[in-house]
């Protein structure tokens, strides 16, 4: 088993991607890892996961305002649908990774998810209406690819450094942050 800074560098993109590059592993030999990991989380891993303080204030604040919320995330999809945070009413639309429909990276999932919403990154005065909020610089690189405003939170498992390097137009510190950043955005097309 690599070393806890290794194991940090797994989370955010597709696992088979990480057990070749971190570990060395060739495709056929990374993809049953994979597939021994899908076993373990599918049946006990889901259960360890833990929401960050405040975020069902956040989901509620952005439901009420009438946003329309997507989650898209690298796990596989079905885990994504799973998990058990009472959470899912909050969102329009949940895509995660399914390599059968060849959503592996980032940037593919959350396009998916876009689309699902109606692709509406921009009105018709050209402000951009999609927010990306995320953790690694996947999913900031990702949104930034896409045309989105990009909120890189620090809570999480990236740096400020990695979040910085990969142009987070906001970084957040909490929930708390988020929230004033949506505001301000909100203000400055006003």
């Amino acid at each position: 088993i690599p070393p806890h800074e290794t194991l940090l560098l797994f989370l955010g993109p597709p696992l088979v991607d990480s057990f070749q590059e971190h570990c060395g592993m060739a495709l056929e030999e990374a993809e049953k890892v994979y597939k021994k990991f899908g076993e373990r989380y599918g049946t006990i891993g889901k259960f360890e996961n833990q929401l960050y303080p405040n975020i069902i204030d956040l989901l509620d604040k952005v439901k009420n305002e009438h946003y329309t919320v997507a989650l898209a995330t690298a796990k596989p999809e079905v885990y994504a649908r799973e998990i058990h945070f009472s959470i899912t009413q909050y969102f329009d639309v949940i895509v995660g990774a399914n390599y059968k429909e060849g959503l592996v990276h980032k940037k593919e999932i959350l396009q998916k998810a876009i689309e699902l919403c109606g692709n509406p990154l921009t009105d018709d005065t050209g402000r951009r209406l999609v927010y990306m909020v995320g953790d690694r610089k996947y999913d900031v690189e990702s949104g930034n690819e896409l045309g989105c405003i990009s909120i890189g939170v620090t809570y999480g498992y990236g740096t400020e450094t990695e979040l910085n390097d990969a142009n987070a137009e906001y970084l957040c510190d909490d929930v708390d942050d988020i929230v004033m950043t949506l505001d301000l955005e909100e203000m400055l097309v006003r």
